[in-house]
């Protein structure tokens, strides 16, 4: 074949043997039936085949137009299922995120915000990852993410969709600090044994210049890779430690939790690169978690 066919010749190849004539094809395809006729010999140019022969007045498929035919049949299935499939992906009933947080958001935060979301969107699939803050938005840069949940880094070409305030909080075995609701002078903790996180986390260097301003030096009586793992330290009594107000909050069967003076705020946000278009279903997730949080705050 010299040309290739033209999707409007197939069309109107299908229309005829489907519905049996030209004037049945014209109509359903809103054009005139010498405007199908063209069609036809257009489609049998390029194919280089015969499609049809007489019989009396009628149009009849030859052997090769039969061929021919079934095969366009499950080009025009495939076509539908396209139609359907740009319908799904457009109204949010299909699609693909790809999401990357750090580890205390993937423990305390995302469960419930992903819950909630898939119980809307049942069709989106999501594909969580969990990385330390410099490596999510690594991942998140390189092409490997379509959104992130991280501290936000201005050095970063990334753009925030929403954010969600949260602050520091002292933790230490059940009942350790008694029953006031005072916050507590960090100064007055800093004979106590302390569960640190590892150096290499935002949170941890985060906190270290916050002591460091203070002019305070705690003693490390453990470090854990989590501030779930500091919470079961704590827990089981081999210290105090400084964790997110989400994880306190969600914690306290377990110990027991005091904000501190002076404090420690930061915020965490949702990110895309800052030139990427989000695929319709990112842009809805992203929209569920501004609302989200915006009724949080």
């Amino acid at each position: 074949m010299k040309h290739k066919s033209s999707l409007r010749s197939l069309e109107a190849f299908h229309a005829v043997v489907t519905l049996g004539s030209v004037s049945a094809a014209a109509d359903q395809l809103f054009v005139t039936q010498p405007a199908i006729s063209h069609l036809l010999r257009s489609l049998e140019t390029t194919t280089g085949l015969t499609l049809f022969g007489k019989n009396g007045r009628r149009l009849a498929l030859t052997p090769d137009g039969r061929l021919f035919f079934d095969e366009t049949t499950a080009a025009m299935s495939a076509l539908a299922r396209l139609d359907t499939v740009a319908d799904a992906i457009r109204s949010a009933k299909q699609g693909h995120i790809r999401l990357v947080a750090i580890p205390v958001v993937a423990d305390y935060l995302l469960p419930k915000i992903l819950g909630r979301f898939l119980q809307t969107h049942p069709e989106i699939e999501v594909t969580l990852s969990i990385a330390e803050g410099h490596r999510a938005l690594d991942n998140l840069e390189n092409g490997n993410a379509d959104l992130a949940v991280a501290l936000n880094d201005t050095a970063r070409s990334c753009h925030s969709h929403a954010q969600l305030a949260s602050h520091a909080m002292v933790i230490g075995p059940m009942a350790h600090f008694g029953s006031s609701t005072d916050d507590i002078s960090l100064a007055t903790l800093r004979a106590e044994p302390f569960v640190a996180l590892t150096p290499g986390s935002p949170f941890r260097y985060a906190l270290d210049q916050h002591f460091t301003q203070l002019g305070l030096v705690f003693s490390h009586a453990l470090e854990a890779q989590t501030q779930s793992a500091i919470v079961r330290l704590v827990s089981a009594g081999l210290g105090i430690g400084v964790v997110d107000a989400i994880v306190a909050t969600a914690e306290t069967h377990q110990v027991s939790a005091c904000n501190f003076h002076p404090p420690l705020h930061w915020a965490y946000h949702l990110l895309s690169p800052a030139n990427a278009r989000l695929s319709t279903a990112a842009q809805v997730f992203s929209n569920f978690v501004a609302t989200s949080w915006a009724t949080a705050v």
